[in-house]
């Protein structure tokens, strides 16, 4: 799974890295992958999957995913209008 951590979200990453790359065993649920990171889920206001923003409140994750994580951002949030 590639995983990008969006703004101050690469701090939690031991390198800093923002794109890392992740083997999932098997589904795992975000919430589950962000405390394996030690990434505070209040951290995260946005949620894109395979270039879709994430809909539901608990998404399940694959191995094949590509999901980008993006905190809250002072002076508002702007969505790519492709992804709403």
């Amino acid at each position: 799974m590639k995983l990008h951590l969006g703004g101050h979200l690469s701090f939690y990453e031991p390198q800093r890295r923002a794109w890392i790359e992740l083997a999932l065993a098997a589904p795992q649920r975000l919430e589950d992958l962000l405390a394996s990171l030690q990434i505070p889920a209040g951290e995260v206001a946005l949620v894109v999957i395979n270039g879709r923003l994430a809909q539901e409140e608990a998404p399940v994750l694959s191995d094949e995913d590509q999901v980008e994580l993006y905190p809250p951002m002072g002076g508002g949030l702007a969505i790519p209008q492709e992804l709403l």
